[in-house]
């Protein structure tokens, strides 16, 4: 059992005040600075182990067969963000042996899709995703996507199937939800539900994952500096809201699109990169009133129509 902070203090008081009596302040403060490094040291390599051990458990349960899993947005401008969690997801858990076992199925929203727009060829192509590997398609009711996602899982034709669904509709349910589970589980496949701009809500997922956009690390030049501000790799910030980890505990995963793997992202990015969205946010004028200006009076006006007789 490791010593407890109260303890440890008394311990270095002591040392140093023994160090002074036999004249040697400096041999003190070395043995000080030395238990103080060792603990330091030793909490954060308990910390890393307990991330490894969160981050392992998590990739066994994301690429299980024969599961549901939820991925949830809380605003609609972090669409991106957890449609690329979800498919390098889908793309981590293909079968690279068999070709046939690589399509993806992705059911997008329509209202999503005006407000975020389609998936872009080209960018799918450096996340490590052909486009002719993905079938798109987008039902104009929510009925409509829940049987094609059945459907999908049924004829065992894609590796994932991905339903995107737009905040929470009273037809995608608990019932709903459940009997997605049921045919995953009967059909051996994987779906992921995108939940974009929804709250939590009760689901038979196995594994619920609040997504948020983080920083991108530097990069490192041919010289070895690291070149700040540029565009990294995709990095994932996930709060597990429901799994068989006690807690809400928090990781960020960093995207290799040439290994095809998410990885432990142990450090953020150094102050200076920005944030981790795409647009600048104005902070609020101090000198100017929280009100709207009065228009002043309001007067009917009727404009003069001058006509030839």
């Amino acid at each position: 059992m490791g010593e407890s902070p109260q303890a440890r203090e008394t311990l270095f008081a002591l040392r140093e005040a023994i160090a002074r009596i036999e004249g040697k302040p400096d041999h003190a403060a070395r043995l000080t600075a030395q238990d103080t490094t060792a603990g330091s040291s030793s909490v954060h390599s308990g910390g890393q182990r307990e991330k490894q051990d969160l981050y392992d458990t998590l990739m066994r349960d994301m690429l299980a067969r024969g599961t549901l899993l939820e991925l949830r947005g809380r605003k609609l401008q972090q669409a991106g963000s957890v449609t690329g969690l979800g498919l390098a997801m889908a793309l981590m858990a293909a079968d690279s042996k068999d070709p046939g076992r690589q399509r993806l199925l992705l059911i997008a929203d329509h209202q999503v899709m005006r407000e975020a727009g389609l998936a872009y060829a080209p960018g799918l192509l450096d996340f490590g995703l052909a486009s002719c590997a993905l079938v798109h398609a987008m039902p104009r009711r929510i009925e409509d996507a829940l049987w094609l996602a059945e459907a999908a899982l049924a004829s065992r034709a894609f590796s994932t199937v991905l339903l995107e669904v737009h905040g929470n509709p009273k037809k995608f349910g608990l019932t709903e939800s459940r009997r997605l589970s049921l045919k995953a589980r009967a059909t051996g496949g994987r779906l992921l539900t995108l939940r974009q701009a929804g709250e939590e809500e009760a689901s038979s997922a196995l594994l619920r994952l609040s997504v948020e956009p983080a920083p991108a690390a530097a990069r490192h030049l041919a010289d070895g500096s690291l070149l700040g501000g540029s565009i990294g790799s995709p990095v994932f910030r996930i709060t597990l809201e429901k799994s068989r980890m006690p807690g809400s505990p928090e990781l960020i995963l960093e995207w290799n699109s040439d290994d095809r793997r998410l990885r432990l992202f142990e450090q953020l990015a150094p102050s200076g990169l920005g944030s981790p969205h795409s647009v600048a946010v104005f902070p609020k004028a101090p000198d100017r009133s929280h009100r709207p200006a009065s228009l002043g009076s309001l007067l009917a006006f009727t404009p003069r129509l001058d006509r030839a007789s």
